[in-house]
């Protein structure tokens, strides 16, 4: 019987996972299928019960449900636990354990691109969910980090240093990693920041689609966050299987691929 996983999430119809997941079952010999599980909030624990019981092996989890799922997982990681997000679930030795391979996909994403973020004043642009798995891997690698709100309402005990847009002043950034959904298909001439407050800096956008968004165009060297999602993909796929995957450029031109395959 084939193994069977999927994405929790809401509005999620637009999600490439299962294209994605599937071409990696096929590519490693598994018999599985991935579905989106387009949910309300309170059927999340119906779906943690049938991890438990063996009608599903293990799950994404994306908006707006990474931290929401946290209270029906018996253990988290470490990593998961100090970023108080999950985006993996798992069933190992009769405990639902919750990850986050956020993390492991920007690590991943920085070493891919050689940015040394060390001593680097890198400015987060956003406080959801995958700002805060960027913020505890900059913290880990010993950058210095500001992050950026719509407003003092954003505030969050989690976070540092924090300021409101109007109070970023360019000459004190190495690097933007742009944390909003702004500049998303079909938004794509929309940023965050102007031309004037990127140029010259790096940008690391987690936006994938489009490829470009415009706050890279405006930037000295813009890098896509289609890199970090095909990481923390195939980082799910090692801990549900057991198994190294090796990411060789060839892997990564065919996932892209299978991810813009409209």
């Amino acid at each position: 019987m084939s193994e069977r996983y999927g994405l929790i999430g809401h509005n999620i119809g637009y999600s490439k996972s299962p294209n994605f997941h599937l071409f990696m079952g096929k590519k490693l010999g598994m018999d599985m299928r991935y579905d989106l599980l387009d949910i309300e909030a309170d059927e999340i624990p119906n779906l943690i019960n049938d991890l438990r019981e063996g009608l599903f092996q293990g799950f994404n989890v994306t908006i707006p449900y990474k931290e929401s799922v946290i209270p029906y997982i018996d253990l988290l990681t470490s990593k998961a636990k100090k970023i108080g997000a999950v985006n993996t679930i798992y069933f190992r030795e009769d405990k639902v354990v919750g990850d986050n391979t956020d993390y492991d996909g920007f690590v991943g994403c920085l070493n891919m691109h050689h940015i040394d973020v060390k001593d680097k004043r890198v400015y987060i642009l956003g406080t959801g969910g995958a700002a805060k798995a960027v913020y505890v891997a900059l913290n880990d690698l010993g950058a210095k980090v500001t992050v950026v709100s719509r407003s003092e309402r954003n505030k969050h005990p989690f976070f540092g240093h924090l300021i409101e847009y109007k109070d970023i002043k360019p000459s004190a950034v190495d690097i933007y990693i742009q944390a909003t959904p702004v500049g998303t298909y079909p938004d794509v001439s929309s940023s965050v920041l102007t031309k004037e407050e990127v140029q010259g800096k790096i940008v690391l956008d987690l936006v994938y689609n489009p490829l470009v968004t415009q706050i890279m165009k405006d930037s000295q060297k813009g890098i896509s966050g289609v890199t970090m999602l095909i990481i923390q993909a195939l980082k799910s796929e090692e801990i549900w299987f057991d198994m190294k995957i090796e990411l060789t450029k060839k892997l990564i031109k065919e996932l892209k691929e299978v991810i813009f395959d409209e």
